[in-house]
């Protein structure tokens, strides 16, 4: 008989583990050790069903849905025909039979002596649903300085170009170059653009903001920003700033203030001046030239909160990604959704946040999405840079997808590289083929897959400044990855499954073949990859939709494959792969 370690079973019975899915189903998880258990069975009733005593025999099986290299997780979603209810787990392995309620395990013969303490679930409300344009969009990210620049360049201003990508080098991209870009932007597939900050500063990034309420002179005025919102909406993309409400810049108005007044100034209470900071104040990170806001102020959360409101209401822009949100004081944040959302219920926030985002996300009272640098470390180190094997990789990728309720994982961003990182391509010692594997795992993956300015272009760059070089456009033409990016993000947009679809590991080869599949109502996909640099042959099998016909065509070639026995034989070329819809 198989060993059972009892102490890898883990439920909490909150948050990933137990929410409501935006169709009304109740969605309960369990982690258990990989490949111990028969079968799982959630066992659930109404609150205040007579006979609480009773003893369950039979209950939902609860699908496997993801495995790490010790843990797998199971997940079962049933319509209650009452929202109070409670529930417990049934466990089978070998013929055996073990119960889990709250108050630990149970034997049958301990289930019948004692009546079972059942997990409650009493509030089994819909929760609020995530804007359903942001739901697995393909976004792209631009960084405005380095973007696209129309008229003549201003005074000061570098070359197109130039090599000097320093904070103090202004390149002059500006709202008007970024209303040139729109239908190349439509041409590419997106449907969502993020841009680093625009406000009044004095270096290319924008990050210390001078004045929250006034366009940057050299990227245009708020009128500018309007006719590029309306242009975009026009073009079906949504827009979405960066808030940089962490800090602020020195020459902010308040700051200044504070700074030269102390104490008697009315602003002092704006940030946290205390003489055992390097700078005599709180900063992001050590930088002195940005001083940190304290939010937990209500007059300093006033202003903020009516920043959030002012670009939404004048200039039609379609949510906020928040900068260094982890280190803001958390009750801001459910102030700023609140009126966020009043002023555009269809919004979304997006936290900037590098690591595990269940304190931030799955209560939905703060962020909708973050920037997935958990997908994307494990991207990093698998298809650039060979610090993790095949199984690693799927193993921190099935990590990853259990962190957050299916609705959630619709909308994280995913991405290569941004300006915070190096590029993609730099990471990968230029090797182009990893790029364009890379962005296929990234283009039929659950999340928004997000492009940087320039990854579909091939740019390559360092880490930060590097990272941030002016667009190359006269790579535009003829250029096969920018025909690639153009193919997955069609590719993705015209399925269901790829855009909404759950997440299940299919195949993991010795040979480097690596399948997973995607399943939405009505639709699935299963993607193979070689992520081998050798050409590979293997017998792949089909699941159930797929399986029962004679053949199954490629979507990114075109070529038809035979099924025999519900399996076909693929032959791949190096990191290249393959994707089949049904």
């Amino acid at each position: 008989m198989r060993n059972i370690t009892l102490s890898a079973v883990q439920h909490q019975p909150w948050l990933e583990y137990r929410h409501t899915l935006p169709d009304g189903r109740i969605c309960i998880r369990i982690r258990t050790a990989v490949g111990e258990w028969d079968q799982v069975l959630l066992c659930h009733k109404r609150m205040y069903t007579p006979a609480p005593g009773e003893i369950p025999t039979g209950g939902i099986a609860m699908r496997p849905m993801w495995q790490d290299e010790l843990h797998q997780w199971y997940e079962a979603a049933f319509m209650p025909d009452d929202r109070r209810i409670h529930y417990l787990f049934l466990f089978r392995s070998d013929g055996r039979e073990l119960y889990l309620d709250q108050d630990g395990w149970r034997t049958p013969e301990q289930m019948a002596a004692t009546p079972p303490e059942w997990f409650p679930y009493a509030h089994a409300w819909t929760p609020a649903k995530k804007p359903d344009w942001a739901r697995g969009v393909a976004g792209y990210q631009i960084f405005p300085d380095r973007f696209r620049r129309s008229g003549p360049a201003q005074a000061g201003i570098e070359p197109w170009g130039s090599e000097k990508v320093q904070n103090e080098y202004r390149f002059g991209g500006n709202l008007a170059g970024m209303l040139e870009a729109v239908p190349y932007l439509q041409d590419l597939g997106v449907g969502l653009v993020y841009m680093t900050p625009l406000f009044v500063s004095d270096t290319s990034h924008r990050y210390n903001t001078f004045d929250y309420f006034t366009i940057d002179p050299l990227l245009g005025s708020a009128g500018d920003l309007r006719r590029l919102t309306d242009a975009l909406h026009e073009a079906g993309i949504r827009i979405v700033l960066d808030g940089v409400f962490n800090h602020a810049g020195t020459s902010f108005a308040p700051f200044a203030d504070a700074l030269a007044r102390g104490p008697a100034s009315e602003y002092y209470h704006w940030f946290f001046f205390d003489p055992r900071y390097p700078s005599g104040y709180a900063t992001f990170g050590e930088c002195a030239y940005m001083p940190k806001l304290n939010l937990a102020d209500p007059e300093t959360a006033a202003y903020f909160l009516e920043v959030g409101r002012h670009w939404l209401r004048t200039c039609g822009v379609d949510g906020w990604r928040l900068d260094v949100s982890p280190e803001v004081w958390p009750d801001f944040w459910r102030q700023f959704r609140k009126a966020v959302l009043a002023e555009n219920p269809q919004a979304i926030l997006v936290a900037e946040c590098w690591d595990d985002s269940r304190e931030w996300l799955s209560v939905g009272d703060m962020f909708d999405s973050t920037m997935h640098y958990v997908l994307s470390r494990a991207i990093w180190g698998f298809f650039a840079e060979d610090t993790l094997d095949l199984r690693t990789f799927d193993a921190r990728v099935n990590r990853a997808m259990a962190l957050y309720p299916h609705a959630t994982q619709e909308v994280l961003w995913n991405f290569l590289g941004t300006h915070d990182t190096m590029r993609f391509l730099t990471r990968a010692g230029g090797e182009v083929r990893r790029l364009r594997q890379a962005a296929l795992f990234q283009m039929t993956a659950p999340g928004a897959p997000i492009v940087y300015y320039g990854d579909e272009l091939g740019m390559e760059g360092g880490n930060d400044p590097h990272c941030r070089h002016s667009m190359r456009w006269e790579r535009v033409k003829n250029s096969p990855v920018h025909a690639w990016y153009k193919k997955l993000i069609a590719l993705r947009n015209g399925s269901p499954a790829l855009r909404y679809g759950t997440f299940r590991t299919w195949h993991v080869g010795e040979n480097g073949v690596y399948a997973y599949l995607r399943e939405d109502a009505g639709q699935c996909a299963l993607v193979a990859l070689n992520t081998a640099d050798a050409a590979v042959e293997v017998t792949l099998p089909l699941p159930g939709a797929l399986a029962a016909h004679a053949s199954a065509v490629d979507a990114l070639s075109g070529v038809p494959h035979g099924i025999q026995g519900g399996a076909t034989l693929l032959r791949l070329p190096p990191r290249e792969g393959a994707v089949f819809l049904y």
